[in-house]
């Protein structure tokens, strides 16, 4: 009998124990997928791994991770309003806009990374032909562009529109085939680009190697970690509902900029994005 008891008291806390281990994360966060580390949940997919196995920013991962962060903040989900992720798993309208994997992650607290989730990814026969391809065109003694490559100014340049895909997905595809998402040094390669695109015609958005470095709050070149310029021409400009009045003209650049009038007449449209963004 008393065997018996203390086998009971050790399932029961063995139990406790386990409920406590598996809890070890915060409400607002996850475990990674290999390792006991915990992230917030906001973090999944922002273009910056957190997880030392980097599952956070597998592009199988972040092509079904459609969480929007970015209207609440980054610090929790909107639909309807801002919630936390699991208000948002509760809501039967709101879970409709992620896979049922994704809600089952946030409510298990863990991410689970599956091979065999559908991805853009490459068979090792199609690898082995591009690899075959590029190092046949870049052995002539006057190389072009390699297959799938087109010459744009100084640069080979491919241009994908196969589907809506989320920025780390698109990158890890552009490296499949040995290159990285375009990257613009100067005025001249931009502008090089943008008459390609028009004389094509082609009218489809694409992803750049620009990304919004949450270290130092600021946009740099994926490649280099090179600062990206702001500003006219390279950001396009976007209608705001909100107006904003116009200050007067400022000179002096070591004084205060003054203050718009009551009266200063208001523009609608800014320089967008303010803040980085996800999604497709």
């Amino acid at each position: 009998m008393a065997s018996t008891t203390q086998w009971l008291l050790l399932m029961a806390v063995l139990l406790v124990l386990g409920e406590r281990a598996s809890a070890s994360c915060r409400s607002n966060q996850i475990r990674c997928n290999s390792d006991d580390r915990c992230i917030s949940i906001s973090s999944v997919c922002n273009g910056r791994a957190d997880c030392l196995d980097k599952s956070d920013e597998h592009p199988q991962l972040c092509k079904l991770w459609t969480f929007d962060t970015v209207t609440c903040g980054g610090s929790s989900v909107y639909c309807l309003g801002c919630m936390n992720f699991d208000t948002y798993c509760d809501s039967p309208h709101c879970r409709v806009n992620v896979q049922p994997q994704i809600c089952q992650m946030v409510k298990q607290r863990q991410l689970i990374i599956k091979e065999e989730v559908e991805g853009m990814t490459l068979s090792d026969e199609a690898v082995a032909l591009m690899t075959a391809v590029v190092n046949s065109t870049l052995t002539q003694k006057y190389p072009e562009c390699p297959m799938l490559y087109r010459r744009v100014g100084g640069k080979c340049l491919a241009f994908f529109s196969l589907a809506k895909v989320q920025w780390p997905e698109a990158r890890q595809f552009c490296k499949s085939i040995f290159g990285d998402l375009v990257t613009f040094k100067s005025l001249q390669e931009f502008g090089l680009v943008i008459d390609y695109l028009k004389e094509t015609l082609l009218t489809t958005d694409f992803w750049i190697g620009g990304r919004y470095d949450m270290d130092v709050n600021a946009w740099a070149w994926a490649s280099d970690d090179t600062p990206m310029p702001l500003g006219s021409p390279y950001w396009a400009e976007k209608y705001s509902s909100s107006c904003v009045p116009r200050s007067p003209p400022h000179t002096d650049p070591f004084s205060n900029p003054p203050t718009a009038l009551p009266e200063a007449p208001c523009y609608n449209y800014l320089q967008a994005p303010k803040q980085r963004s996800q999604g497709w």
